[in-house]
Parts: structure tokens; sequence; C-alpha cells
């Protein structure tokens, strides 16, 4: 038989546990965001591809910069991309079938060079933008920074000049990038030269 001074020593100890315990019901303190969690908004206006395309390259993150771009599994087209003539001339065939799955190449190669730590900005500046039904016509100039490790072999950090991005909506009235057209504008060379070099 169990001694009384025991058993009641036994309660108190359940008492005392059943109060500094928390329900297990209740409900949890909901955890601090992850500082690193991307910053993806869902594209129903042209506007948001652009933003996503300029959170993707500061953020470094290759998986949102190419869901800006179409393919047939969601706008039923395919990626295209346009690069600056002189670029394309110094390199005869390399941008001839330039798809989207040469744009995961590339940022593949230059991920690799690209410290985490890293400064990567784009600024985009509207210069004219032309509105169908189910398609538009953005006409921007653009500044690239990329803090890469190729500058000693001969890579850029810095490229600017003019783009015109073809945007087409899609059957559930999201937006994508379907042609993607590079231009020289000034000294500096184009986005193109960043393809070129490491999309070899």
């Amino acid at each position: 038989m169990t001694p009384k001074w025991l058993s009641g020593l036994f309660l108190a100890g359940l008492i005392f546990a059943s109060l500094s315990c928390k329900t297990p019901f209740s409900t949890r303190e909901p955890e601090t965001p992850n500082a690193s969690q991307s910053n993806w908004v869902q594209p129903t206006s042209p506007n948001y591809v652009m933003i996503n395309l300029r959170t993707a390259v500061t953020e470094k993150n290759s998986q949102n910069y190419l869901r800006c771009l179409a393919d047939t599994g969601t706008a039923a087209v395919s990626f295209r991309y346009i690069p600056e003539s002189s670029v394309a001339a110094a390199n005869p065939g390399l941008f001839q079938e330039w798809s989207k799955e040469s744009e995961r190449n590339y940022l593949n190669q230059l991920l690799a060079y690209l410290p985490g730590d890293s400064l990567s900005t784009l600024t985009l500046t509207l210069i004219r933008e032309n509105a169908f039904q189910d398609s538009v016509v953005l006409v921007q100039d653009y500044v690239l920074t990329l803090g890469h490790k190729q500058q000693s072999a001969g890579c850029p950090r810095q490229f600017r000049g003019q783009a015109e991005f073809r945007l087409r909506r899609s059957d559930e009235d999201l937006w994508y990038i379907y042609r993607w057209s590079d231009f020289a504008t000034a000294d500096q060379p184009a986005w193109s030269v960043l393809r070129a070099f490491f999309g070899k």
C-alpha cells in the first residue's frame, strides 16, 4: 500500500505540471519569416512581371527569373531572345536557337561566379508601352550591375541598353515574357554581352 504522503506528493506534482504546461491544443507563436524568402508577386499584370524580373536579379533567384519567361506550358508560346546585333555578329550561331533553356544554362554558369553577398541590381525605365487585347509591348531602358568574379577574364560588371519585352497573357490571366529583344544605346556593353560570355 502506497503511503499517504507519497500519494499527496504525486498529486501535487501532477497539478504543478498541468499548471506550468501550455494546453496541447493551444496555437503556437508564429515563426519569424525567413529573410531569404523570395518576394514573388503573382504576375496578373505586365508591370508585376517587370517587378518580379528586377527582384529576381536583386535576389539572384534564377527560379523566379525563369518564371517570368513564357513556355508552351504557361502561355502556349515559346520564349525567344533576340540579341544586340553586334554581339550576335561576333558570336555566330550562339543566339540562333536561344530559348528559355538557354537562359537557364547561362544563368547557372553566371551564378557559379556570382558570390551570394555580391551586389546585383537591375534598373528598368519605361520608354513606351503598346497594349493589345492579350499582349503588350514594353520598351524599357535598363542598367544591369552584377558583382561577378569574371571581370579579370574580360566580362564587364555593368550593362546598359534598351530592351523590348513582348508579353502575353495566359488562359489563367497571368503574364509572361515571350520575346525579349536587346539594343545597345550607350558606350557600355548591352545585356547580350553577358549572355554571350556565360552562355557558350
